[in-house]
C-alpha cells in the first residue's frame, strides 16, 4: 500500500514539475529585443529659462540626432578630424 502511494505521488510530482516545460500559456509569448532599445537624450535645464529660443512650429527638435550615427559613434568612437 505504501509503495503504491509513493509511486503515485512521485509520478504526480514529476508530471507537475514537467508541466512547466510546455510551450503554451503565459511562457509562450513574444519577448522584446533588448538590443533594439534606443537611448534618449539626457535632460538638461538651462540656468536662465528666458535665454531659450522661441519654438518654431514644424521645426526639427535640436536634441534629436541621427540614431544610426549615434550607434556608430558608440561602437567605434567619434570620427577623427
Amino acid at each position: 500500500m505504501t509503495r503504491k502511494l509513493i509511486i503515485a505521488s512521485s509520478s504526480l510530482l514529476a508530471l507537475t514539475a514537467l508541466s512547466g516545460c510546455g510551450s503554451s500559456g503565459v511562457f509562450d509569448r513574444d519577448r522584446p529585443d533588448e538590443f533594439a532599445v534606443g537611448r534618449a537624450a539626457p535632460l538638461a535645464v538651462p540656468q536662465d529659462l528666458s535665454t531659450l529660443p522661441a519654438p518654431q512650429p514644424g521645426a526639427a527638435r535640436p536634441q534629436d540626432g541621427d540614431s544610426k550615427a549615434a550607434v556608430l559613434e558608440a561602437m567605434f568612437g567619434a570620427p577623427k578630424q
